[in-house]
């Protein structure tokens, strides 16, 4: 039995679990919670603190564990194992060596990747993308990450980079997006933006169950807002009106940037996941009948729009067979 640890490092939480690499079975997992203002040796401790407490709930598991994969929110350098670019991670880890340093840290080698490339790799082995050589995943969460696969491998582009689909531009001159770009789809219809929206209508005097849950709104720093996607789930469960109309309208920005990618590129399949899509069943099921109205006929028609297999664990999945599948 083949076994990897996969570490999901993303902007709010960090998600490890030992994997079987060959049947996609989650053997243990732990998970803490990150902010982005934390300092970069604090996010870097709990990174290890949350491997080893995968590792050691894993039992004699451990033992057989061979390798690490992290998927990481942000741009990678997969040769030097640095992370480039992170809007959603502390400034202070880009240009750290995460591969080297975990690997020193816990004495086995590591692989490192952008976390929806990893993903990706989760869906391609085991979930929505098994015997689908030819796909696109989309991923919305804090902010929203993409990875291609052609011919059964990850579309990578001139300067590794491709995939970024949160930063297409869909608003000239729109809202600020955290990467410091303007306009950009992760800006409308992100989890944060969704968030930001809705505690900036409630601080405008708008009703909302979820005044209990974030009683002083802050659309400023809707990171540390307790809303989140399970949240707005139950807000939109309940017929809130509030969450069900700010939840619709990022949906329909959803849309708009899958039928761009849709037009342009032409892709068979498209999969959709991340916290929002994973929690809020509105965002997925507004956001892909859009897709089919306006997206152009003959492509859209054809396309497949569906949720990813393995919901909140593609991250650890993927990022524990990375280098089974020369992600």
């Amino acid at each position: 039995m083949a076994r990897a640890l996969g570490i999901d490092f993303g902007g709010t939480k960090i998600l490890a679990g030992v994997v079987d690499t060959d049947t996609g079975e989650i053997l243990s997992q732990a998970k803490k919670r990150t902010r982005s203002e934390q300092a970069g040796d604090d996010i870097f401790g709990r990174l290890l603190d949350v491997a080893r407490e995968a590792l050691n709930a894993s039992g004699t598991a451990r033992h057989e564990v061979h390798k690490i994969g992290i998927g990481v929110a942000g741009q990678v350098d997969r040769q030097k194992g640095e992370l480039i670019r992170a809007p959603n991670l502390p400034n202070e880890l880009l240009g750290t060596a995460i591969a080297d340093r975990v690997q020193n840290a816990l004495d086995l080698p590591v692989t490192l990747a952008n976390d929806v490339v990893a993903a990706a790799a989760g869906e391609a082995a085991f979930g929505a993308g098994k015997g689908h050589p030819d796909f696109v995943c989309v991923f919305i969460g804090t902010g929203i990450g993409g990875a291609i696969y052609q011919a059964g491998r990850p579309y990578r582009g001139a300067t590794s980079t491709a995939g970024e689909l949160g930063h297409m531009v869909i608003d000239y001159g729109g809202r600020i997006c955290g990467c410091g770009g303007v306009g950009h789809l992760e800006a409308y219809a992100s989890r944060t933006a969704i968030v930001r929206t809705v505690l900036g209508a409630m601080r405008q005097g708008r009703r909302s169950s979820l005044e209990s849950v974030d009683p002083n709104p802050n659309p400023d720093d809707p990171a540390h807002s307790p809303v989140r996607s399970k949240a707005l789930a139950e807000a939109v469960r309940t017929g809130d009106a509030l969450a069900i109309s700010m939840v619709t309208n990022a949906a329909r920005y959803m849309a708009a940037g899958l039928v761009s990618i849709i037009n342009f590129y032409n892709p068979p399949r498209i999969i959709l996941g991340g916290g929002v899509v994973d929690a809020v069943d509105l965002y997925f099921d507004v956001a892909s009948a859009l897709v089919r109205q306006e997206a152009l006929q003959v492509p859209g028609r054809d396309v497949e729009v569906v949720k990813s297999g393995q919901g909140d664990f593609s991250g650890i999945v993927g990022a524990a067979v990375l280098g089974n599948l020369h992600a």
